[in-house]
């Protein structure tokens, strides 16, 4: 693989934006290229950025409210620091920053001035985790025909090319697995989950629980497992080696009334419950189809999230990986149904190569 640096454009305001982002970060970091990753949100006005919490708490409170958010998206232009743009504009020209991974159509119009500036050609590539586009590239229409889209799931062709991860392990294989479900909203906590988990846990079934908040966590039953993300951290906040890092992710028991918190340690520990689980429940986002073909990981879709997700969703349905929530209850919860969706994963999973691992070498390498 070419080792010349890759620098990576993400977005704390989505997970989808940043966990895969950090995913193919760690993955080309191990191969020896140098990475260098970057938060749109830390080119914000400060006050723009405190109010993105209060906003995922209000989305999360009340799922129309997403909804509307969703179709209100515009550039986020007037939200930017024209001097941190420019700082890290000049940064790149200072070490001649010409290869890209870019995670967020908001970044478009960066670059553009990027490459007006740069005065040589640019390899940038767009990564599309979702069957269509997304906010971040629907107001940006004009500008993304011009770059290397790069897409993961085109609905004309139902057999995705790649996947990314941290590493590329096979498969855990079904029979090995613990057979838990993983349930969660995404990183804002959004959608028809909390509903879910209720009727579930009525049933009997074991479930990981991912919360967004802690005040979600029920008393332990022996069964239900909670875990989340460490409350304080923000993705655009880095460590103290100045570097983006994976959430850190707690296990939440509440025994008698009282919350305890157990750190999960390294973010591989949690990917590894990813591996283990037969099954996760969440809305169509395209981070976790990534996750459902990375880790051969059976999906059963909730309702979808924005234009987008519907996409999503159909496009996995049809492939053949993934059930929408109210078939498998109509199929009475059936986990011979949910093995043959992972035989199927499987099947396509043998096929493809992690997208790291051809993504930046220099015969495969395209300029804008």
């Amino acid at each position: 693989m070419n080792s010349s640096p890759v620098t990576l454009l993400a977005s704390g305001n989505s997970f989808g934006a940043y966990i895969p982002a950090m995913h193919l970060h760690s993955y080309l970091q191990g191969k020896g290229v140098g990475t260098d990753v970057h938060v749109l949100e830390n080119l914000y006005h400060e006050e723009i950025r405190r109010k993105i919490r209060s906003t995922k708490k209000a989305f999360h409170a009340d799922f129309s409210v997403a909804r509307m958010g969703h179709k209100l998206a515009k550039p986020v232009g007037p939200s930017l620091n024209d001097d941190a743009v420019g700082r890290l504009l000049d940064a790149w020209m200072r070490a001649d920053a010409y290869r890209f991974g870019v995670f967020t159509g908001f970044w478009l119009p960066i670059l553009e001035r990027y490459k007006a500036a740069a005065g040589r050609p640019l390899d940038i590539k767009l990564i599309r985790l979702d069957a269509s586009d997304t906010p971040s590239y629907k107001v940006h229409k004009q500008l993304y025909p011009g770059y290397d889209n790069v897409w993961f799931y085109q609905p004309s062709k139902l057999s995705p090319d790649s996947y990314i991860a941290s590493d590329e392990a096979e498969p855990l294989p079904y029979g090995q697995r613990v057979g838990r479900i993983m349930i969660h909203g995404g990183g804002w906590g959004i959608g028809t989950y909390a509903e879910t988990i209720r009727e579930l846990r009525a049933l009997g079934r074991k479930l990981d629980v991912i919360v967004y908040d802690p005040s979600e966590v029920e008393e332990d039953d022996g069964v239900t497992r909670y875990f989340g993300t460490d409350a304080s951290w923000e993705p655009w906040i880095r460590d103290t080696q100045g570097k983006h890092t994976f959430p850190p992710m707690i296990r939440y028991v509440r025994e008698d009334g009282v919350l305890r918190e157990y750190p999960l340690g390294e973010y591989s520990v949690y990917t590894d419950l990813l591996r283990n689980c037969a099954a996760v429940i969440s809305k169509p986002g395209g981070a976790t189809l990534n996750e459902s073909l990375a880790f051969g990981i059976p999906f059963i879709m909730l309702e979808p999230f924005g234009d987008h997700e519907l996409h999503n969703s159909t496009y996995w349905e049809s492939c053949g990986f993934g059930i929408r929530f109210a078939e498998w209850k109509a199929r009475d919860f059936s986990e011979h149904h949910l093995e043959g969706i992972y035989s199927r994963l499987l099947e396509q999973r043998l096929k493809i190569n992690h997208f790291g691992r051809n993504m930046y070498a220099a015969e495969n390498s395209s300029y804008v």
